[in-house]
Parts: C-alpha cells; sequence; structure tokens
C-alpha cells in the first residue's frame, strides 16, 4: 500500500473512531491490552466493580489484596475469566455468570425490556464499550495489527479490517483474514487467543 492509500485508509479510520466515540465507546490503547489473555483487563476489573460491588467483596474475602500482591482480587477474577473463556466461549461468558468461591459476575448486563427495575437499567449504563485502533494482539510474537478491536467490559467482541476501496478492495481484507489472521502462530504453532474460534472475538469484520 503506498503512502496515499495509507493516509486515505487512516482517514476512514478515524471517522469511524469519531463516530463510535461521540456515541459512548471509549478510545483504548494497545499497550493496555492483555495479550496472553485476549482481554482489555482493566475494563473487565472496572466494571466487575463498580456493578457489583457485594460480589467484588466476596470475592476479595478469599483473595485478600496485600502489600505483596495488590491485585490478588483482580487477579482471581481475570483468571476464572480466562478458564470459561477457555472451557465455554466468548458468547458464554459474556451470557452467564463467572464464579469463584461463592462470587458470581455478570460481565455484560442487556439492556432491559422495561423500565420497572432501576438497578438494571443502572447496570446496563455502567456497561463499558471500548475501541482500540491498530491492535498488535499477538502474544507469540507475530506484529500484526487489527485496524479495530471492540470490547465489552474488557472482552474482545470484534476486529475490523478496513479498506478504503481507491486500490485495496474489501477482497484484500478477506484475505488477510484468511492468510494473515490465522488462530495459531505459523512459525511456534502456539494459539493466537483473540482469533481462536469460540474463545476469541465473536466475528471478524471485512469493512469498506
Amino acid at each position: 500500500m503506498n503512502q496515499d492509500d495509507k493516509a486515505k485508509e487512516k482517514a476512514f479510520q478515524n471517522d469511524i473512531l469519531e463516530q463510535m466515540q461521540s456515541h459512548g465507546w471509549l478510545l483504548g490503547e494497545s499497550n493496555k491490552y492483555n495479550k496472553a489473555l485476549a482481554l482489555y483487563s482493566e475494563d473487565v476489573i472496572a466494571f466487575a466493580k463498580a456493578s457489583q460491588p457485594q460480589q467484588w467483596e466476596q470475592l476479595a474475602k478469599h483473595y485478600p489484596e496485600t502489600e505483596r500482591n495488590p491485585n490478588a482480587t483482580a487477579d482471581a477474577l481475570l483468571k476464572s475469566l480466562e478458564r470459561d473463556l477457555k472451557n465455554k466461549g466468548t458468547l458464554w461468558a459474556l451470557r452467564n455468570q463467572i464464579k469463584d468461591r461463592g462470587a458470581k459476575f455478570n460481565l455484560c448486563c442487556f439492556k432491559p425490556d422495561h423500565a420497572l427495575n432501576p438497578d438494571a437499567t443502572i447496570r446496563y449504563e455502567q456497561n463499558i464499550l471500548r475501541v482500540v485502533p491498530e491492535l498488535v494482539y499477538s502474544p507469540n510474537g507475530y506484529d500484526g495489527r487489527l485496524d479495530l478491536t471492540l470490547f465489552v467490559n474488557g472482552i474482545p467482541v470484534a476486529t475490523c479490517e478496513l479498506k478504503s476501496e481507491f486500490k485495496q478492495s474489501i477482497e484484500n481484507a478477506k484475505v488477510q483474514y484468511m492468510k494473515d489472521r490465522q488462530p495459531k502462530d505459523p512459525i511456534t504453532k502456539k494459539a493466537e487467543p483473540l482469533l481462536t474460534f469460540k474463545r476469541g472475538a465473536l466475528v471478524h469484520f471485512a469493512v469498506s
């Protein structure tokens, strides 16, 4: 891709980011992404603590934060979430409770059918939606980037490859997913969690 095409694609990407931010999406940074877990970890923790403080306290009783390990409670939740992502998948984790030592977390709150339960509406409004541009996603040293990656409460739900359609057609994006976005690193043969079927992002979009 020449510099002119890159500039056009970057402008396209910025337009999308501006629109998403105007509708409540937060802008994320690739360096805050946990490659090994395929999670935007700080959002998982922030949502759990803010929306379900009693469950957080329950978890903290078994994994107390100490001077030696100030992140014990957070690490425990992330470990339980990773377990369920591996064993049951992303869609399951979004729809069901993550459980550990009696603590139960819903890591996605869906829009209530009516306004009769104000607590449900408050929880829904606490969802953290984040978009991360140019995500370096691989824990295996591969430096490939995804144009946009979308997270709900730190859990990846979609990736996007963008094409400007000037000289880079949408077919190029499809080929990128098929050839350059493998669920296993082609050299090390190690899994790429974000791209692993069922465990990673739910859907991958070619966008023009």
